[in-house]
C-alpha cells in the first residue's frame, strides 16, 4: 500500500526480521498521552493499531502546538508526536447505528487498549464481561488514574501531574516560600504506557497457553508510585526523607547539575575511582590527598566547605561540553545539560536512530522520538505514516463485512 497519506509498514521474506508482533491488531480507543504512546510503541514492534475515533478525530488532534505543513495546512504536534504507524477508523462506541461494525471490528482484534475514567466502557456496553463474551481471547488494557480496584479514589479523574504529585514524584516539594515544581515530563503518563505494553505482552504470551485473554488493569499512581521505589524504601527502612531535587546528593559529591564557562553539565561522582579521575582532569590533586574526601559521604559532608569553590573555578574557565567530554572520555559519567534545539539534531540520537524524520501532510516534516527498544537482528524502522480520521474505515470495515449485509456506517 503506497500512497500519500497511507501507513508504510515495512515487508520482508526475512523470518528474522518479522517484528515481534507481527499479524496482532490493536483496537486503540484511547486519546490524550497514555493509551496513544501505548498503542505507538505496539505499532513499532509490528502490531496492526487501529485507531478508533469519533467523528471528526480524537480530541488530541486539535491540540497545540499547531505545525502547519507545506500547504498551510495545521496539524497538531501534540497528535503526531504519539500516534505514527496507526490506521484509522471512525466508530462510536456509543452508537447503536455502529454496534454492529464495533463489535465485530473487536472480534477480530487481539487487544482492546483505552484510558477512559473506570465505568466509560461499561457505560457503553462494552464492559469486561461484554469483551469477553464478543472475544474470549480477546486482552483489555485500561489505562486510568487510579485503577479499578474498589477505592476512595478509583473514579477521580486524572492528569499526569495528579498521579505524581499524589505519588510524590516532583521535581522539588514546597520549602520556604519555593512553591513544589512539577518534575518536567509527563512521567505520570509514559510510565503508565511503559507499563500497560508490559501487560500487553505478558497477556499475549499467557494467552499462547490458556487461549484466553485477559484484563490489564494499569493505574498511573500505581506506575508513579513504583518509580519512586527509592524514597519509599528510604522512608521505610531508615527513617530517611530523601530530598527530591537536592543540589547536593547525600551520599555522593560532586553529583548534579554545575554551571560551566558557557552552559551547564551533569556530574555524577559515585564511586571513589571517579572522584580520583576527576581530580585528575580538573587538575585539583589538592583535593584527592584530602583524606576527608575519600568517601562519597565525607565528599557530600564537605562539598560546600571544600570541594564547590575549586571545582566552580575550574569550570568556569571550560566549555561545559568540553568538560564534560573530558570527564566521560576519563570515565567519570558526565554530559552536558541539552536544550531542545540542541537535541533535534543530536549526533547520538541520530547515530541511534533515536532521532527520526517523518513527512507530515502536504510538504511538512517534523523530527520525532523513536523507540529505544533494539532486538538484533535489526527490526524495520520505526512505524511511519498518520493517518486522518476514518481513513481506514472502508478498507477495515469491508474486510469485515465482505458480504455487505450490513451497510457501512458513514463517516
Amino acid at each position: 500500500m503506497t500512497t500519500d497519506n497511507a501507513i508504510a509498514f515495512a515487508t520482508t521474506v526475512d523470518s528474522e526480521l518479522i517484528p515481534p508482533l507481527d499479524g496482532v491488531r490493536v483496537l486503540d480507543f484511547s486519546r490524550y498521552v497514555s493509551g496513544p504512546y501505548a498503542g505507538m510503541l505496539l505499532a513499532d514492534a509490528g502490531a496492526e493499531v487501529i485507531k478508533v475515533e469519533p467523528e471528526g478525530g480524537e480530541v488530541s488532534r486539535s491540540l497545540p502546538p499547531i505545525m502547519q505543513d507545506g500547504a498551510g495546512n495545521d496539524h497538531s504536534t501534540y497528535f503526531l508526536r504519539l500516534n505514527r504507524g496507526k490506521k484509522s477508523v471512525v466508530l462510536d462506541p456509543r452508537s447503536a447505528e455502529h454496534r454492529p461494525a464495533l463489535e465485530r471490528l473487536i472480534a477480530s482484534a487481539d487487544v482492546v487498549l483505552e484510558n477512559f475514567r473506570p465505568g466509560a466502557f461499561e457505560a457503553w456496553g462494552l464492559g469486561w464481561e461484554e469483551l469477553q463474551r464478543i472475544n474470549p481471547r480477546l486482552t483489555y488494557a485500561t489505562i486510568t488514574g487510579f485503577g479499578h480496584s474498589p477505592s476512595r479514589s478509583r473514579d477521580w479523574p486524572a492528569f499526569n501531574l495528579v498521579a505524581e504529585a499524589m505519588a510524590g514524584v516532583v521535581g522539588r516539594f514546597p520549602e520556604g516560600d519555593q512553591p513544589a515544581k512539577a518534575a518536567g515530563l509527563p512521567f505520570g503518563d509514559s510510565m503508565a504506557s511503559l507499563h500497560a505494553v508490559n501487560g500487553i505482552v505478558m497477556s499475549l504470551l499467557r494467552r499462547a497457553t490458556t487461549g484466553r485473554g485477559s484484563r490489564v488493569d494499569i493505574a498511573m499512581y500505581d506506575s508513579m508510585l513504583s518509580a519512586n521505589e527509592w524514597s519509599i524504601a528510604c522512608q521505610s527502612g531508615a527513617g530517611i526523607e530523601v530530598e527530591l531535587g537536592a543540589t547536593v546528593h547525600p551520599w555522593f559529591a560532586p553529583y548534579g547539575f554545575f554551571e560551566a564557562r558557557d552552559g551547564w553539565l551533569c556530574i555524577c561522582v559515585a564511586t571513589d575511582g571517579a572522584w580520583k579521575q576527576f581530580c585528575a582532569v580538573a587538575g585539583l590533586d589538592q583535593l584527592w590527598s584530602d583524606m576527608r574526601l575519600r568517601t562519597g559521604t565525607g565528599r557530600a559532608e564537605h562539598f560546600h566547605e571544600v570541594i564547590a569553590s575549586p571545582m566552580s573555578a575550574w569550570l568556569a574557565a571550560t566549555p561545559a561540553r568540553t568538560a564534560a567530554t573530558l570527564l566521560a572520555d576519563a570515565g567519570v559519567p558526565a554530559a552536558p545539560l541539552q536544550r531542545p534545539p540542541d537535541l533535534v539534531d543530536d549526533e547520538q540520537g541520530r547515530t541511534r536512530e533515536m532521532l527520526t524524520d517523518h513527512p507530515v501532510g502536504d510538504g511538512g516534516s517534523i523530527t520525532l522520538a523513536g523507540n529505544p527498544v533494539r532486538i538484533e537482528p535489526r527490526l524495520a524502522p520505526h512505524a511511519q505514516g498518520f493517518s486522518t480520521p476514518g481513513q481506514h474505515t472502508d478498507e477495515i470495515l469491508g474486510e469485515l463485512f465482505p458480504e455487505h449485509a450490513i451497510s457501512l456506517p458513514s463517516h
